[in-house]
């Protein structure tokens, strides 16, 4: 409008100019007495310029009239009667623009705030503001001259409205900041490096945990209390909180510190809760998320934010073992006495089952039948490995298989209230070879040895998660090994027990201890058959020629770091994507390689695998997958596998030097 007004000032400067000269120049022809007849044309040509003169002013007038008269009425009705009012009790600020947003209007209150912006282009005054212009942007945070103001486009209006939020948000702000974080911190492996030092180095270790924790409280200016030697609690506020955060939780370094001056295995674990005014509650979350952190080996912190996801930092380190033969022993009885309560009992894995999910299952069918109940493993061909599927058919007699499984169907059919469902070699309900059953059941057991992730079975009535283990088979042979009963295995059972453990550490190579080497002689002795195990996991030439096929299309993102995808139309088996990944790391220099490739029509994997330098489960939980800290995966549905090759490359961008440690 601004502009249109000036437009019109200038044409009737211009007339004005036009009729001056006419008047001068009558004037001295009027003097001069010459030219009659011209100087009545030069009247009448006057009189002309005068009366368009008058027609124009009067014309332009009313056009700005209307204009502003549609302004004025189209504010008014949007904001009503009690304008002024408004503005000043809500402090807002008001801006009406024309068609080329040039400002031709400001209320008083913003007047006041914002001084000489009127006739000025809008977006010139503030570009952020030309988002708005977007249909999808509702609204927007701006700030002006250190004051923060949400803003809002009335499109049909040609209005802008500021709301002053400053003092709002400085109330959020504080009242976030100064909320309450509760905290639990547990010592891993307390008990055991404990009873093997002598008491004068016991007092001076406590001594020294205790001085670095509570300076660290100290630091952060934080509450921490110890609550029992081997335990301690933080209350905190949320800015605290966050400043601890930023840090990484430097509290985990320094107790490693402790750990490698003294040559002993203590570690940190911490599980934090915020985002509730409740402190009760607040410590049980917290106390769960103490829980999930050592259930994934310790040495890191779980935090869970109230009512959102879980939170994992920390983690480097591979988890070491917690288990002793009492613990087993206690654990292996508790497992009798529900199987023993129990009407009947059914074993579930994991889809696409392998030789480990599979041994492990059978184990547990053994063991079930020490306890005279009835077992059935739930079984489907469609969702077993290839390997996995003919070892199992090279093994038992049709009528045998028959007998041990169960199809899922059939499962949920059967399943009773007094029906104990085992979940094996996983915890996460998504990837179960049947996940309505564990809906349906009212019993269930978890026994895995993958690092427990934010997923996991609801109310379990027992819950056995290790993941220092090299299998679930190991798990299930310790298990077997330390009850009461002496339960005899099938020699058939023990070579596909013995099969999962070498697929899980192809061939010893990885994850393996002493306990892996106890186990894999259990086994022995029950039966197991080398040649035979070892014979499951040969490849066929189809299989080595497909394995050099995606070896060859491999390239080095990072150092040390080899990511290699099959092509898009092959369907690969996991086992595949893992022996492809384990081989890689046969070549020097080579420390994490990660295989892409297509699993499923609408399903594509990642298999990861490292050389202990670098924690790949770290890695994969980034992208919603999870696993082991040498030996880790992620599935992902509807994407091909040049996006999941992006996403990837991104994560080890972001993550990678976090994820990196040295071996131990």
């Amino acid at each position: 409008m601004q502009k249109r007004i000036k437009k019109y000032m200038f044409i009737a400067l211009m007339i004005f100019f036009v009729e001056l000269l006419a008047g001068v120049l009558f004037f001295l022809l009027y003097k001069l007495n010459s030219f009659n007849y011209l100087v009545e044309s030069l009247v009448i040509s006057l009189c002309f310029f005068i009366l368009i003169n008058v027609s124009y002013i009067w014309i332009v007038l009313n056009l700005i009239a209307k204009a502003r008269k549609k302004n004025d009425v189209t504010a008014l009705d949007i904001v009503g009667e009690d304008i002024q009012e408004v503005y000043n009790f809500g402090n807002l600020g008001i801006i009406i623009v024309d068609d080329n947003f040039e400002i031709i209007w400001t209320n008083d209150w913003f007047s006041d705030v914002q001084t000489g912006i009127v006739d000025n282009n809008i977006f010139v005054w503030k570009p952020e503001l030309e988002s708005l212009m977007d249909a999808n942007v509702g609204l927007i945070e701006l700030e002006i001259d250190n004051r923060l103001y949400e803003v809002k486009f009335i499109r049909e209006a040609y209005l802008f409205i500021f709301k002053d939020v400053t003092d709002y948000k400085a109330v959020i702000k504080f009242s976030k900041d100064h909320s309450p974080v509760i905290g639990l911190m547990a010592i891993d492996n307390y008990q055991d490096v404990m009873s093997l030092i002598d008491d004068t180095k016991t007092t001076d270790l406590i001594a020294e945990i205790k001085r670095t924790i509570l300076e660290y409280g100290k630091e952060y200016g934080i509450l921490i209390r110890q609550y029992h030697s081997d335990s301690y609690s933080f209350v905190a506020t949320y800015d605290q909180y966050k400043k601890m955060y930023n840090d990484h939780f430097s509290i985990l370094d320094r107790i490693h510190a402790i750990r490698e001056a003294e040559e002993n295995e203590l570690t940190l674990s911490i599980g934090i809760a915020y985002g509730s005014a409740e402190y009760v509650r607040l410590n049980d979350l917290a106390a769960s998320a103490l829980d999930v952190c050592m259930s994934r080996g310790g040495d890191q912190v779980v935090i869970q934010p109230y009512g959102e996801n879980l939170i994992f930092l920390g983690g480097r380190f591979e988890a070491k073992s917690q288990r002793s033969r009492v613990k087993i022993r206690v654990l292996s009885k508790s497992l009798s006495t529900l199987i023993n309560d129990a009407e009947k009992v059914f074993i579930m894995g994991h889809k696409d089952m392998d030789l480990d999910a599979l041994g492990a299952s059978l184990g547990l069918y053994s063991f079930t039948e020490s306890c005279r109940k009835e077992a059935r493993i739930i079984y489907d061909e469609r969702m077993v490995e290839t390997k996995t599927k003919k070892a199992f058919k090279q093994s038992f007699t049709r009528d045998e298989i028959r007998k041990i499984t169960i199809t899922p169907k059939q499962a949920s059919e059967e399943i009773t209230q007094n029906t104990l469902l085992i979940f094996v070699d996983a915890h996460r309900p998504s990837i179960a070879l049947y996940p309505k059953i564990l809906e349906e059941a009212n019993k269930i057991a978890v026994i895995d040895h993958h690092r427990r992730g934010e997923e996991f079975v609801d109310s379990p009535v027992y819950s056995y998660v290790e993941p220092s283990s090299s299998s679930a088979s190991e798990l299930v042979v310790e298990l077997i090994r330390y009850n009461d009963k002496n339960i005899k295995l099938d020699s058939r059972n023990a070579t596909m027990m013995l099969a999962g453990i070498l697929v899980d550490t192809n061939f010893y190579r990885n994850k393996t201890g002493a306990r892996t080497f106890d186990a894999s002689v259990f086994l022995k002795d029950s039966g197991a058959d080398n040649a035979i195990a070892s014979g499951f996991l040969k490849e066929e030439f189809e299989e080595h020629a497909l394995k050099v096929r995606i070896m060859s299309n491999a390239s080095i993102p990072f150092f040390g770091i080899v990511v290699c995808k099959a092509n898009e139309e092959d369907i690969i088996d996991r086992t595949m994507l893992a022996i492809v990944a384990q081989d890689f790391l046969q070549i020097n220099g080579t420390n994490a390689c990660f295989v892409i490739g297509r699993t499923d029509s609408k399903q594509v994997s990642i298999s990861a695998r490292s050389d202990g330098t670098i924690n790949v489960q770290y890695l994969m939980e980034r992208m919603n997958g999870g696993g082991h800290f040498a030996a880790a995966g992620a599935q992902f549905e509807n994407l091909s596998i040049d996006e999941i090759e992006k996403q990837l490359k991104e994560v080890l961008d972001m993550y990678l030097q976090e994820s990196r440690t040295e071996r131990k």
